[in-house]
């Protein structure tokens, strides 16, 4: 599900959407104002006792915890 972190620039509120690619515009929902960002989310995935491909093979540290601002650079 493409569920999306925003910032409402209009109130400081954070709040997350479910987006899908034809939707125009996000709206937010505690003042009803358009001004939102995107913001940047990060993933980590744990499955047993192993980290899953979100893991960096180099260093070992996962998405969630490293610098990158997205998990397509740690493959």
């Amino acid at each position: 599900m493409p569920i999306f972190e925003f910032h409402c620039q209009a109130c400081d509120q954070n709040f997350e959407k479910l987006v899908f690619g034809s939707d125009p515009d996000v709206e937010c929902p505690h003042c009803g104002q358009k001004r939102v960002e995107k913001l940047m989310s990060t993933c980590n995935a744990k499955v047993g006792m192993k980290m899953t491909a979100t893991s960096n093979p180099k260093s070992g540290a996962a998405c969630g915890s490293c610098s990158s601002g997205s998990c397509s650079t740690c493959h």
